[in-house]
């Protein structure tokens, strides 16, 4: 499903084992920009039950530096053409010019190669964002990447297609804990194909802009970077979710932002371009923290102060490079809950630290076998006091709180397309 950003990586680096600091949107998206942890920038949803569904999400804190900020003032144009409303509540601000509009894949590949034309005749260095929404709800898949991936009839006009883009019906939905085993796995199949021909339809034009940068003559002086802000749960926890039942959508197994598992923090990550090493697959963890600093030191712009993340370069160059220890937090439905991740073992806990979960994710990497009561009970509490130790360090260092965030009237039809509100 995904044959350019293939490509990137066999010309670039590949990290295998790339995890976001957050389930979902605007707190993921807000630490690639700021190389702080949500604690530190403060973007997020708030309360003893998170609810993004409702209450709206705090906006990032002011005057905190950002990646565009900060190549804005080394001389770079910077741009943002986006298809998330969160978006404008942090992760936009400093860039010069921004589209944020919910359009499909095809609409946002347009005004990003029409941007790129536009500024190919100026003598003046530039950084682009270009963010595809297609593979989120609604998952907005187009026929001919559905035929492409080989799918027939059977999905091209499944009566439950378009409800399906949504998760199913109200009567009918994937996330309801009452459905069949049955019902639930053709629902997930016709999802699943949703979603893969979404992804394809990304790539498409990710393809395309890569070939208007080459006809330009400045794709080999562009670095390219491919990363995922969140993955997706497809009832890969729906069980236990059903168990705990703390989400109060009151659904469960599907979608985002409800937990920190795999399937909801591992993402891709691909970096092409000068100083990237051709070819490369990096299998130690890194966190998308480090994801600012490490891009400011290729491009040998001077970084700004006060980031948890740091310059990975020398360990990426380092063939005996280890593990990197990091967190993941902010949640965005139900009660807070943090991890720690040691490299192998990733421990989950509540927000005042009492172990929920520990598990292998090297050896478990769906996380199915909670090893929190079978290990040795210092192993759980060394990684508990690293976790307690990173919390109270950002805990104390947190930025005043930004106001509370508020929606345009075009803002809340955008959330509205794309699930997040009622």
């Amino acid at each position: 499903t995904t044959p350019t950003i293939d490509q990137i990586a066999s010309n670039g680096m590949r990290f295998d084992q790339a995890r976001a600091t957050a389930p979902w949107t605007l707190p993921s998206f807000a630490t690639m920009f700021t190389g702080r942890y949500p604690t530190r920038h403060g973007a997020g949803a708030e309360g003893a039950v998170r609810n993004i569904a409702e209450d709206v999400p705090r906006p990032m804190a002011a005057d905190i530096p950002t990646l565009a900020g900060t190549l804005r003032k080394s001389g770079y144009r910077t741009a943002a053409i986006t298809s998330n409303p969160y978006l404008s509540l942090g992760p936009l601000r400093d860039f010069q010019d921004v589209t944020n509009k919910t359009v499909r894949a095809d609409r946002i590949g347009v005004l990003a190669r029409d941007w790129i034309v536009r500024e190919s005749g100026r003598r003046q260095p530039w950084m682009l964002w270009v963010h595809f929404n297609d593979p989120h709800e609604p998952t907005m898949a187009s026929d001919t990447r559905l035929r492409q991936l080989g799918f027939g009839d059977d999905i091209l006009d499944h009566p439950e297609r378009t409800a399906l883009e949504r998760w199913g019906t109200e009567e009918h939905n994937l996330g309801d804990p009452g459905i069949s085993d049955e019902d639930a796995a053709e629902r997930l199949r016709v999802k699943r194909a949703l979603y893969d021909a979404s992804i394809l339809d990304a790539d498409g034009e990710i393809g395309r802009i890569l070939e208007t940068l080459h006809r330009g003559g400045e794709l080999r002086n562009t670095i390219v970077v491919v990363v995922s802000d969140h993955g997706e749960e497809f009832h890969d926890h729906a069980a236990l979710g059903r168990v705990l039942a703390q989400d109060p959508r009151g659904v469960y197994g599907i979608g985002h932002g409800h937990t920190l598992f795999e399937e909801q923090l591992r993402v891709p990550l691909v970096i092409m371009g000068p100083g990237a090493r051709p070819g490369v697959v990096i299998e130690e963890s890194i966190s998308l923290v480090d994801l600012m600093p490490t891009l400011l030191g290729y491009l040998q712009v001077p970084a700004p102060e006060g980031m948890d993340g740091v310059d990975r370069r020398d360990w990426i160059a380092d063939d005996a490079r280890v593990d990197l220890p990091f967190a993941a937090e902010s949640i965005a439905y139900g009660p807070e809950i943090k991890a720690w991740f040691d490299g192998r073992l990733k421990l989950h806990t509540d927000d005042l630290g009492k172990p929920l979960g520990l598990f292998d994710v090297r050896s478990d990497r769906a996380e199915l076998r909670n090893l929190v009561a079978r290990v040795d009970s210092m192993v759980v509490a060394a990684l508990r006091q690293q976790l307690l130790d990173w919390n109270d360090e950002a805990l104390a260092t947190a930025p005043a709180r930004a106001a509370p965030g508020e929606l345009t009237d075009e803002m809340r039809e955008g959330l509205k397309s794309l699930g997040y509100v009622e």
